[in-house]
């Protein structure tokens, strides 16, 4: 674990944080007893295969794909449940429907003894709007406060935040984000599992830590998680995370409105949010 400060976001450089610091923003309050395995996309590392079915109920589990995110959905479905399946969780399955048939009493019943979600990758514009306002979503709730796993990949990873980046620009930016600048990034409401973390995923590999820095600037009090491909975060109901996987995590904490400290985790690491 690496812990750096920013003492401003147009300098350049960055230098080792030796004191302590009161951080200028809102705590996580979690409201659930259940787990959050959040994936920065890319492959998918056997240690957070592994982390969602042993925190799901090991061989017990029962783990429910929901592909929504995907243009693939038919394909990524049975694909992924059979990836548990392969990992050890003989209870994998995975829900196909149109929008309007997601809250028919069959789809729901999909739902009954489930200990674990998993939220493929793809767009998270797409999930949000097949998800929001069901009766479906509200049951995933409802699993998460009382114990499950709720876990997701890429877009399955974006719409963890309550502040959801959708992955564009705001009109007339552009969406490279080699800037920054005031309300250049868009996002939308996700579902809120992490009410005052944004999540950003593809971290490292697509070199997005302006993109996440703008949202910060632009909602005040907010902390920030960058999670690179092939990682991710494990979120326990006692506030603590973990690092599982192959790369970095880089967790963004303002010290005021315009400086961040920045602790860079790697697999093994773990820390309080």
């Amino acid at each position: 674990m690496k812990t750096l400060k920013l003492f401003s976001l147009l300098a350049i450089g960055a230098m080792l944080s030796c004191c302590t610091q009161t951080y200028a923003y809102m705590p996580e309050d979690i409201d659930g007893q259940g787990t959050l395995v959040i994936q920065g996309g890319g492959d998918r590392h056997p240690d957070i295969v592994k982390a969602i079915i042993d925190n799901a109920g090991g061989a017990s589990s029962k783990i429910l794909v929901v592909p929504f995110a995907s243009a693939y959905a038919a394909e990524v479905g049975p694909e992924q449940a059979q990836e548990f399946k392969n990992a050890g969780c003989p209870s994998a399955s995975y829900i196909l429907c149109d929008k309007d048939k997601l809250d028919n009493p069959e789809n729901m019943e999909k739902l009954r003894g489930v200990t674990g979600i998993f939220f493929s990758g793809g767009d998270q514009n797409r999930l949000v709007e097949y998800l929001s306002g069901t009766q479906f979503l509200e049951a995933i709730r409802r699993l998460y406060a009382g114990g499950a796993v709720v876990a997701g990949t890429s877009a399955g990873a974006a719409v963890m935040s309550d502040i959801m980046l959708t992955g564009s620009a705001t009109p007339g930016n552009s969406d490279e984000f080699n800037y920054f600048k005031k309300g250049a990034v868009a996002t939308s409401k996700g579902f809120g599992f992490l009410k005052s973390i944004v999540i950003d995923q593809h971290f490292v590999a697509r070199k997005r830590e302006i993109r996440l820095l703008n949202v910060l600037l632009d909602n005040p009090g907010y902390r920030g998680i960058g999670i690179d491909e092939a990682t991710a975060i494990v979120v326990k109901p006692d506030n603590t995370l973990s690092v599982v996987g192959a790369s970095k995590v880089m967790l963004y904490e303002p010290v005021d409105d315009k400086s961040f400290k920045v602790t860079i985790l790697s697999p093994g690491d773990n820390c309080k949010l």
